[in-house]
């Protein structure tokens, strides 16, 4: 009936596709969706309007099928087909979920280039999903049993050819029709936040989600890019402000860049004996400060290099950044930033990171970012490490060193890092059991994975506060004029359902303008000693003081109070754009009056981001 016969490994071979063989592939596919709702880490009962939705559940389920039929035609045997096919979506689906746990967001195309980095990151940082690891047991044992039911069999070469022939052209007509289509997409309920991503991917499925995100894994030419007229505006001729700045004295600056800095221990429900305040030399310094604010970063719970990305270049990780994320990604030439700038008016440039070299593939961007030195955690001798990154008793000692070092040349200092210490996650004993008794008392009745959450991280941050209080010192210390300025990269990631913010109120969510600030903005301080106060002149900006900006706009701010933004033409545009829409975050452009949402904004605000849009896209790109 089924026309079989046996090869020499006693493998039936099969001439025919039969409706046995379909139901075989159609029920293993049905397992993995299972699965798929299963192991997503649902906060409420999202995956129900999943699974009452015909249309979702195919969607959702013909792409493993297809993939089977696929593997199946190149492997040849159905059970080891079945089995890896089933293994690849298990795998991506507990990757997703520990993405999610730890940083909010569903994996995307562009996260596999940083594979390797997110395994280390994850080995080093992160507890493993235990639930997550019995599930993906769980459901490879059921495939295992089920296919101890079936005989195993495979198709002769011809059959096996077709059947690949016929996946390969019904799945990129099946993308460019339906799973491409954002009218398809928008019109299928997503229970939630319709601001939440992962909401989306949880009441709409993974496996159609993430196929249909794949689009965005690529940047394109913005609509109406001119490439001759961007090259003009690049073009212009700012020799005669460089000159003119290059023969006048010029301030040091330090510039850090502070791991999950925040004035969260500022919150109302928390008090602190003022031995354990974890922002004493924070709040001397912003007393003291020249200007302070908040910027709106472009990421929460992680995402360090976009917020790197955002402020040293002025342009948006997400306009030009694959999957609107892993921005250093973007950077494959020599590209304008804060330090290039910096650069052409004779400052010597330099960088310190003291994590490895390749995360975030920063030895390979920083130099085309335009610094001229860079340290990483590879050359540092005998480390001193603390919560699994190096302490910051040590980052203080080495940036100071430096510093101190290179303001003996006759050229002015651009000193830039990033400090890590206080990288999530904030587990009881990141630190070594300091924490003996929670560091502050608080008027609310906390869950214990929180309390301790919030002590550990408030000790991260008094060790900061720490390193903080002694480079101001610092240039407190010398007679060089010199300018500090101190910021963070994004919130901390504190735990889930519910989060830390949860429990103290904040409930973190992209409903409005007000709350995507709250959920994605931290504080900027800059400061300087009695003679780099005299290169500051706040009045050069229309921002008052702890006013909010988009991060992409900090440079450009700096520079302006510099009198600096004549020396580089897309920090002049950066500037003008500033005084336009100041705050333009993942779902909101911000007029300086009303708030629009990104996707429906007014014909005018669109001229104007859509040409910012074309720039920054040339200034990344060319």
């Amino acid at each position: 009936m089924f026309n079989l016969k046996k090869d020499d490994k006693e493998i039936l071979v099969k001439e025919k596709f039969t409706k046995k063989d379909l139901l075989y592939h159609l029920f293993f596919s049905v397992v993995i969706f299972i699965a798929m709702v299963i192991i997503s880490p649902d906060k409420s009962d999202l995956g129900f309007s999943l699974i009452i939705n015909p249309i979702k559940i195919i969607l959702n389920i013909l792409p493993v099928f297809l993939s089977g039929i696929l593997l199946q035609a190149i492997i040849g045997r159905f059970k080891l087909s079945i089995m890896i096919n089933s293994i690849f979506y298990l795998v991506i689906y507990i990757v997703n979920r520990t993405k999610i746990i730890y940083r909010s967001s569903p994996i995307k195309l562009s996260d596999f280039r940083l594979g390797i980095e997110a395994a280390t990151m994850v080995k080093n940082s992160y507890f493993p999903d235990l639930m997550g690891i019995l599930m993906l047991i769980v459901f490879v044992g059921i495939i295992i049993f089920s296919l101890t039911k079936i005989d195993n069999f495979k198709f002769n070469k011809k059959k096996r050819f077709q059947m690949g022939i016929a996946v390969l052209l019904i799945a990129p007509i099946l993308y460019t029709t339906v799973y491409s289509k954002s009218n398809i997409y928008n019109s299928l309920k997503s229970n939630g936040n319709e601001f939440n991503i992962i909401d989306h991917f949880n009441s709409k499925g993974f496996n159609y989600s993430f196929i249909h995100n794949i689009k965005r894994s690529f940047v394109r030419k913005p609509e109406g890019f001119d490439e001759k007229e961007m090259k003009r505006r690049e073009s212009v001729n700012r020799g005669e402000d460089i000159s003119v700045i290059k023969y006048n004295e010029r301030p040091n600056i330090i510039w850090i860049m502070g791991e999950a800095f925040t004035d969260i221990s500022e919150n109302k429900n928390f008090s602190f004996a003022p031995e354990n305040d974890p922002l004493t030399n924070y709040k001397r310094i912003l007393n003291e400060a020249v200007f302070n604010g908040r910027i709106v970063t472009p990421s929460f719970g992680g995402g360090t290099g976009d917020t790197e990305f955002d402020v040293l270049t002025g342009c948006l990780t997400t306009d030009t950044a694959p999957d609107e994320n892993t921005s250093f990604s973007a950077v494959k030439r020599n590209t304008g930033s804060l330090a290039s700038t910096l650069s052409k008016v004779g400052y010597k440039t330099s960088a310190f990171h003291p994590g490895f070299a390749w995360f975030y593939g920063r030895e390979e961007v920083y130099p085309k970012l335009g610094f001229q030195e860079r340290l990483f955690f590879e050359d540092i001798k005998n480390p001193e490490m603390k919560g699994g990154y190096v302490s910051e008793r040590q980052f203080s000692e080495i940036y100071r060193n430096r510093f101190l070092e290179n303001i003996k040349s006759d050229e002015p200092v651009f000193e830039y890092a990033v400090d890590i210490q206080n990288h999530g996650p904030y587990y009881y004993d990141k630190y070594e059991g300091d924490m003996h008794t929670l560091p502050y008392e608080s008027n609310m009745i906390l869950s214990e994975d929180a309390a301790n959450n919030f002590g550990v991280y408030f000790l991260g941050i008094k060790d900061m506060d720490k390193m903080l209080g002694e480079v101001y010192d610092m240039i407190n210390s010398i007679e060089e004029p010199t300018i500090m300025v101190f910021y963070g990269d994004h919130l901390p990631y504190l735990g889930n359902d519910p989060s830390g913010f949860d429990e103290i109120g904040m409930n973190l969510s992209n409903e409005n303008l007000e709350k995507e600030i709250q959920y994605y903005s931290t504080p900027f301080i800059i400061a300087a000693n009695a003679r780099g106060r005299e290169f500051l002149n706040p009045s050069n900006v229309e921002v008052e003081r702890g006013g909010i900006i988009s991060a992409n706009y900090l440079s450009s701010l700096f520079l302006d109070m510099l009198n600096y933004n004549k020396i580089d033409n897309f920090f002049m545009y950066n500037s003008d754009l500033r005084k336009k829409l100041p705050i333009i975050s993942r779902n909101y452009i911000f007029d300086g009056n009303e708030a629009h949402l990104r996707n429906n904004i007014p014909e005018n605000i669109k001229e104007i981001y859509d040409d910012y849009r074309k720039y920054e896209y040339y200034r990344i790109n060319y």
